[in-house]
């Protein structure tokens, strides 16, 4: 478990990724204040069923944990006529989500001896993914064993139980490996990027104003909307926003660069939007969050985590124009032979990774989820292009709009929901920055496969085209070489015929074929008569 400062940097960094990303690190911390509490409600009655624990929180996934039930009746009322020595006292459990804990029985049985003598029992309670369930209680009065119940009284509504992560051992290995990864290729694309064109984009910034337009207005706004319309969890509603207002991430240079965008212009995008998102990601917080938080919550943005993924873009770029600078052979070999193949192995690895690390909640992403994340994902692309478009902005530039547009940086999301909400709330409110992830990932590797198949079939085809024009120029050779005797020596030898002459005038239409130089056809009008002689 992360709590440490250290550690919400680490993770802060491995930005991309989102990716894929990256797990979630918990909070050991008492943040008890930042999020709504339930408390179990025992329903007003005579008959009443006590728990020990209180509530049961912060059980780890996969542990066997106990809860001591004890079934009392009150004192001041007399027990109904039915009850007697044989009356079993059957407490039914139901929980809100079955998925997050496992029961290891739905039913209780006590006795009226258990219930004068304050005997207790207990029910086993595991958990099965990372989450908060509340279970509910039902007493059903049964006169004598195998009889039907005469009675059906709730005892205890909303007892809560909440479930983390087992282990962030994986987790922290896989921050560190995508740390050192993004390093190395964020320095291979410092070495191609042309401080020229980045210059002239800041001194003509069309892209990047339609950029900042694009993240900054657009997508909070959509993905607000679409979190008050499909999602009906509060908590992660706010998750969805959150996703919809950080700024663009490194991974956007990435994909930018597989598929041939201005990485540039993402580049500068990506700087742009790392130093507005400092303003604009608490300027949205602070007008749309209370839509999904209860009053009086405070969203904490990440300030120290921004600063820190804008140090990490801008360090590895600045190694990579030195190594341009000095050792121009070495960039050449980066930008050519290493960049993009890394880029793929790269995103490819990060994506694998980050789906085998989060797999074990996987279960909670319903289709509700995943729409929202589609719908949130396409809004980005498809805006993101189209007001590039209607601004002139050229294909390239199109494409590293578009990314920036749909892609954030999903880590700065992952910190923020940690130092507001405590865990497993943060986890949970996370979903939907893992749904829109897996869908943008998923589109994105789809796209680039298609267009990998439209190259390899182009290339193949240009292939055979030149394999047939070889072929058609060394059949016009061969027949263009003539055998005869030189009569001043009798020696044979082989000279080639000089290229056909034409002359006149125009061809009429019925011989415009026989233009090309071919002795295939001597009779033809525009052949020089003197080499057929």
């Amino acid at each position: 478990m992360t709590s440490t400062m250290l550690s919400l940097s680490l993770n802060s960094v491995a930005a991309i990724l989102l990716v894929l990303l990256a797990g979630f690190p918990v909070n050991n911390g008492d943040d008890t204040d930042a999020a709504v509490v339930t408390t179990p409600s025992p329903d007003v009655g005579p008959w009443v069923l006590v728990t020990n624990p209180l509530k049961l929180e912060r059980i780890t996934e996969m542990i066997p944990y106990t809860i001591n039930l004890t079934l009392t009746y009150s004192e001041s009322e007399e027990p109904p006529k039915y009850v007697s020595k044989e009356t079993l006292f059957v407490v039914k459990v139901s929980t809100t989500n079955p998925l997050t804990v496992k029961l290891d029985s739905k039913e209780i049985v006590f006795t009226w001896e258990d219930v004068t003598e304050g005997n207790n029992k207990s029910l086993g309670v595991t958990g099965q993914v990372i989450g908060y369930v509340d279970l509910n209680f039902v007493l059903d009065i049964l006169p004598k064993n195998g009889s039907v119940a005469v009675e059906t009284v709730p005892v205890l509504s909303g007892y809560l139980v909440t479930v983390i992560r087992e282990s962030d051992t994986l987790d922290n290995v896989f921050t560190i490996i995508m740390i050192i990864m993004a390093v190395l290729n964020t320095i291979n694309m410092g070495c191609a990027l042309d401080m020229a064109i980045v210059k002239q984009n800041i001194l003509r910034p069309v892209g990047p104003i339609v950029g900042f337009i694009s993240q900054f207005t657009f997508m909070p706004l959509f993905a607000f909307g679409i979190a008050m319309l499909m999602i009906k969890d509060p908590l992660m509603g706010f998750g969805l926003l959150v996703i919809g207002v950080c700024p663009g991430g490194i991974a956007s240079n990435f994909w930018t660069l597989l598929l041939d965008g201005d990485v540039n212009l993402s580049i500068t995008m990506t700087f742009v939007s790392s130093i507005a998102a400092m303003g604009m990601m608490p300027l949205w917080l602070w007008l749309l969050s209370p839509f999904f938080l209860p009053p009086g919550s405070s969203v904490q943005v990440p300030f120290l985590d921004m600063a820190v993924s804008l140090i990490l873009l801008t360090v590895p770029l600045g190694i990579g124009l030195l190594i341009r600078r000095f050792k121009l052979s070495v960039a050449e070999f980066l930008t050519v032979k290493i960049i993009k193949p890394f880029s793929f192995f790269f995103i490819f690895f990060i994506f694998g990774l980050g789906f085998y690390s989060m797999s074990h909640i996987f279960i909670l992403l319903d289709w509700t989820l995943l729409t929202a994340g589609l719908a949130v994902t396409v809004a980005g692309f498809v805006f993101g292009a189209f007001f590039a478009w209607i601004t002139r902005l050229g294909r390239p530039q199109i494409i590293a709009v578009s990314l920036e547009t749909a892609m954030q940086n999903a880590n700065i999301a992952f910190v923020l929901l940690k130092t507001t909400l405590p865990t497993p709330y943060s986890d949970i409110a996370a979903l939907p920055a893992i749904a829109q992830i897996l869908m943008t990932t998923s589109i994105l590797f789809i796209f680039f496969g298609i267009i990998m198949a439209y190259r390899c079939v182009k290339n193949r085809g240009c292939k055979k085209k030149e394999d047939k024009v070889e072929e058609e120029e060394e059949t016009t050779k061969s027949l263009m070489l003539k055998d005869y005797t030189d009569g001043s020596n009798g020696n044979a030898k082989k000279v080639e015929t000089p290229p056909p002459q034409y002359y006149g005038g125009q061809v009429t239409p019925e011989f415009s074929w026989a233009k090309r130089p071919s002795l295939i056809v001597p009779s033809s009008p525009t052949i020089d008569p003197r080499i057929i002689a």
